[in-house]
């Protein structure tokens, strides 16, 4: 009632202020037609520009930024799970682990692949150049330093091996690693600013579509009443067909953008905060199994490497007070809250949205579960002495032991990311979906409304001359 009510309230003020201009008929008449033409066109640039404006939020949050912010997590998470094999390698003699020979290849192969899309996906300049050139010279130095360690071990040099590997782990942890994190935190600084922005930008582009819309109707309104009382002329049919199709279209561009805007929210809110989340927690993962290992290769400094592995877990998984994997399992299965349970997969449980989503995220932390009662075992092997037999469960791929455990790890995980992968995808196509082809329907909108306002004036107009 209020909105109709200011409505009519703003006809008559339009009518009152075009009478005090001593404006005869033709005049007001043609007044109301070149401000039908006017207001018509602002309608559909400042639709336009909404649209353009939520478009590129899109498109930075879902293709540029978040796609960048990934790729620098498996440029992590492929060097941590690297790092691993190359331990796995060095713990026994060369050609004996030929899984570890393997998968280091395989994660190599894997990491110029994703340094390669990196530099693909420049968005933001040297911002995001130089790491990216960082990490390939730094990557070089490092397969020069391993393949050292690896000669020293082929000459039963453990002195030497132990060198030239920590002088590779140099390499990484002050080289390519810093500049793997700079590329992520430049994207996701990025992503978070334009998606902050976006939400004030779509704000004050509805407004001004409503405003621009409203003013548009009053017009046309206004005009239509003016022919009525002055011209006794009940309904102008066109007038009435440009008011319709004004309103459906006013209508219609705040439902497209709403639309899009939920489903960015839909996409960085639910999905990717989960998906970085669960990125992260990935490469902790890598990296805790990589200290696993470095706790059997450099024996003088195990328990430094035990307290990094536990460190590294309680990021991923972080249980309150009287809990353990086993007992909190059940609780997360039914969907229940449990006080104080946190980590990066712990949140995650916070954030379930998807279908399966609970399930998947079950089946990581039992598996997960499973991975750290065998660690368990190695380092009692180890701690007994029995070096060997904790160097063969550790890297041994048979059931119940730890790389086969960690591959189970690895399998649930995925199935986890792909939920949200596929659930941040799928908002990221709606959103561009929702606003596909607004600029066009503007426009054509704006020219309707004005020839049916020419041709729903022009026969009034030609009555006087």
């Amino acid at each position: 009632m209020t909105s109709n009510s200011n409505i009519i309230k703003s006809k008559n003020k339009y009518l009152e202020s075009l009478k005090k201009r001593n404006l005869n008929t033709p005049q007001i008449l043609q007044t109301g037609l070149y401000l039908t033409w006017g207001t018509s066109l602002l309608l559909a640039l400042t639709t336009i520009s909404g649209a353009q404006v939520q478009r590129h939020a899109i498109k930075t949050v879902g293709e540029d930024a978040a796609r960048s912010v990934i790729t620098a997590q498996q440029i992590k998470d492929s060097l941590a799970d690297m790092g691993a094999n190359a331990v796995n390698q060095l713990l026994v003699k060369p050609g004996q682990n030929l899984t570890a020979d393997k998968g280091f290849e395989y994660r190599r192969e894997r990491l110029g692949k994703f340094l390669v899309q990196a530099a693909q996906n420049i968005t933001y300049g040297d911002k995001e150049r130089e790491p990216i050139t960082n990490m390939v010279n730094g990557l070089t130095q490092y397969m020069l330093v391993i393949q050292q360690a690896r000669d020293a071990n082929a000459r039963g040099d453990n002195n030497a091996l132990l060198t030239h590997y920590y002088e590779a782990v140099k390499i990484n942890e002050k080289q390519i690693q810093p500049n793997a994190d700079t590329l992520n935190q430049v994207n996701l600084d990025t992503l978070n600013q334009t998606y902050e922005q976006q939400k004030i930008a779509n704000a004050a582009s509805e407004l001004l579509i409503l405003m621009t819309g409203l003013t548009l109707l009053v017009v046309l309104l206004g005009t239509q009443l003016f022919l009525y009382r002055r011209m006794r002329r009940v309904i102008n049919p066109k007038l009435l067909a440009a008011t319709i199709i004004s309103f459906l279209f006013i209508s219609y561009s705040i439902y497209a953008l709403e639309s899009s805007v939920s489903n960015l929210k839909l996409a960085k809110e639910d999905a990717f905060e989960s998906l970085y989340a669960l990125r992260q927690a990935r490469a902790l993962a890598y990296s805790a199994n990589r200290d696993e290992s470095r706790f059997l290769l450099d024996r003088a400094n195990a328990a430094k490497y035990e307290q990094a592995f536990q460190e590294k877990i309680n990021k991923i998984v972080t249980l309150p007070p009287g809990y353990t994997l086993k007992t909190i399992i059940p609780k997360l299965a039914k969907g229940e809250q449990v006080k104080d349970f946190t980590g990066l997969i712990g949140d995650e449980f916070k954030n379930i949205t998807s279908a399966g989503e609970r399930e998947a995220a079950v089946a990581t932390m039992t598996a997960l579960d499973k991975y750290l009662d065998i660690d368990k075992q190695i380092r009692q092997l180890a701690v007994s002495g029995k070096y060997a037999e904790a160097i063969q469960l550790a890297t041994g791929l048979s059931q119940g032991e730890s790389d086969w455990a960690f591959e189970q790890f690895k399998i649930a995980h995925q199935k986890l990311l792909d939920i949200n992968q596929q659930q941040f995808d799928g908002a990221i196509k709606d959103g561009f979906a929702n606003v596909q082809n607004l600029e066009i329907i503007a426009l054509i909108t704006a020219i309707t409304v004005s020839t049916l306002a020419l041709f729903g004036l022009r026969q009034r107009l030609l009555e006087y001359q």
